[in-house]
């Protein structure tokens, strides 16, 4: 249970781990234990297992999609922004199957009472259907987790505590089932885990009960009972715990006997024998006939001695640096090749924010887990809105598709949308790839100007009347490039007005005309002509020719004896006038 930010063909080795003295002191220690348990890990998979490729369900998180992130998922355009970029950047990786939190009590209704807010109830069902229909137009399974929530520090989640309080054991079992079964009859995954960390679930709800495989198997039952003879279509339904519990095996020979399809590990910690536990798990689960999930899996950047003495913010906090890349990586390239000699039914990454940016330890060493875990947060988003990917990103691709080495299918060229003196918005067409397009590079004039997921850019702070070329190319997440675009160019509207004239002089006057020349104006936006005007007073002019060409003009409308002022204003091509310059006077002989 953890706050989420968002086949290998050949034969598997350790990947190559940073030097220690990229590692920052306090984490050295911490480090060298990760990459000899990795290895060891990684080592006992290679004398077992031969290479052969499994069919695993590769899922990692739909972060922006988890109900910790509660009222923010209602928010205006949230899916479009938020969940759909994330979405199409693990598309991206060759992955066909995304894992998303589903806890109680976000599909529970009476949950809504007690919250006020009644009307709540039927958006979360329809956000949620929605995301599992993207999923499935994907062509991608749905794993979902209905357990329970857990609010971190420096998040917007909400905190569903108060009300877990409320509710004695059988209560919360019953919401639990009720939550559950919603889940399965209103969002139909393609698989429901229903308990998955006993003791984190426990403490979370302040549930004590199910912290004993007796209470556990008891929450179990009570949600099968409830979804016994409801039709849940193919859902297939699982339960399990973490590696790391005690009597783990205990757990999961227990969760076997019940009517589920599939035992669910979770895996965090790599100390001591915690990544062989899973081999172990694994040969318990298969000797009891089930089938074999793992829905959450990331390396705890812990020492021993701190197992059990940090809370999970400090714990998720750690994860966000970027000296850790090598860490990440080999532990996936471990789990991965664990989840093919296993033949797991799906496998999920649960940090995959860190597929597309990491934060920087000399920005953020020193900050708190209020503050590291919403910056990792927001530069992942904003990795996400880029197609951007980490090497852990690159890697996990590498691993589950093999390596690619064809670019996507060159675009075709953008077209205008629309566009203002200062901007344009440009569009294209989504273009192709063996395993999914991330994003697109976007040159403006020979430069790149952005990078971004989704085929719409807005170009601003542009020169008035001036002339763009556009192209764009296309990358996936293992770094290849198209070729550029054939072009679109854009010429910009000039609003802004010509320069005022200048050098106004009378050069000639009779007694019925006055003649008049000036300097000619200049503009970006060209200049269409000139306006004359003409009054008795410099506060009391009025146009006497309003389309003039030249820059010299004779009135031929004037008295004898008469005192006359004149002012020229430019215009441009669009009509948009200059200011008047300042006036001359004549009086007619």
């Amino acid at each position: 249970m953890r706050f989420l930010l968002k086949l290998s063909l050949y034969t598997a080795a350790v990947l190559p781990l940073a030097a220690q003295s990229d590692v920052p002191a306090q984490y050295q220690a911490i480090y060298s234990t990760m990459t000899t348990q990795i290895s060891a890990f990684q080592t006992v998979l290679n004398q077992s297992w031969n290479g052969a490729a499994y069919p695993v369900a590769w899922a990692p998180h739909l972060s922006a999609a988890e109900s910790d992130n509660y009222l923010t998922l209602l928010g205006t355009n949230y899916f479009n922004n938020a969940v759909s970029t994330e979405l199409q950047e693990i598309e991206a990786t060759g992955a066909k199957a995304v894992t998303v939190h589903i806890s109680f009590p976000i599909l529970y209704q009476p949950f809504y009472t007690y919250a006020g807010a009644s009307a709540n109830y039927q958006q979360f069902v329809s956000f949620y259907q929605q995301v599992a229909n993207a999923v499935h137009a994907a062509g991608m399974k749905l794993v979902v987790e209905a357990t329970v929530a857990e609010g971190l520090d420096g998040t917007e989640g909400a905190d569903f505590g108060p009300y877990y309080q409320t509710l004695s054991w059988t209560e919360y079992m019953n919401g639990r089932a009720q939550n559950a079964l919603n889940v399965a009859t209103l969002i139909q995954p393609d698989y429901l885990s229903l308990i998955c960390e006993p003791d984190t679930e426990s403490g979370n709800a302040s549930q004590p009960t199910e912290n004993s495989p007796t209470g556990a198997l008891q929450l179990l039952e009570t949600q099968l009972t409830a979804l016994q003879g409801v039709n849940i279509g193919s859902v297939k339904l699982g339960a399990g715990a973490g590696t790391w519990i005690a009597n783990f095996t205990t757990y999961l020979s227990d969760f076997a006997t019940t009517k589920v399809n599939y035992i669910d590990m979770h895996v965090y910690p790599v100390n001591n024998s915690e990544l062989e536990d899973v081999l172990t798990g694994a040969s318990v689960i298969q000797q009891a006939g089930k089938s074999i999930g793992v829905s959450e899996a990331w390396p705890d950047k812990i020492s021993n001695t701190e197992l059990g003495t940090l809370n999970i913010n400090t714990i998720d906090s750690r994860d966000a640096f970027s000296f850790w890349a090598p860490i990440d990586t080999a532990f996936l390239q471990a789990m991965v090749d664990c989840a093919q000699y296993e033949k797991f039914l799906f496998f999920a990454p649960s940090y995959p924010g860190y597929f597309a940016a990491y934060l920087d330890y000399n920005t953020y060493g020193t900050d708190t887990p209020a503050q590291i875990l919403p910056a990792a947060f927001d530069a992942s988003s904003a990795a996400n809105q880029a197609g951007a990917f980490t090497s852990t990103g690159s890697a996990f691709s590498t691993m589950i598709v093999g390596k690619v080495t064809t670019p996507p299918a060159t675009p075709v060229a953008p077209t205008l949308v629309n566009s203002s003196s200062t901007g344009a918005t440009i569009t294209w067409v989504p273009t192709t790839d063996k395993i999914g397009v991330a994003g697109y590079n976007i040159y403006r004039n020979g430069e790149l100007a952005m990078q971004l997921a989704h085929p719409t850019f807005y170009d601003s702070g542009l020169t008035p009347g001036a002339t763009y070329i556009y192209t764009l190319s296309a990358f996936d997440a293992q770094g290849n490039t198209s070729a550029q675009s054939l072009p679109l160019v854009v010429v910009l509207l000039d609003l802004s007005p010509p320069s005022v004239p200048t050098n106004l002089k009378v050069t000639g006057d009779t007694t019925d005309s006055v003649s008049l020349s000036w300097s000619p104006s200049t503009g970006g936006g060209g200049v269409g002509g000139y306006r004359v005007l003409k009054g008795t007073s410099p506060s009391k002019m009025s146009i006497t020719a309003g389309f003039v060409t030249t820059t010299t003009y004779t009135d031929p409308y004037a008295r004898k004896s008469t005192t006359y002022y004149y002012a020229v204003e430019s215009y441009n091509l669009l009509g948009i006038s200059s200011a008047p310059c300042a006036p001359v006077s004549v009086t007619t002989p």
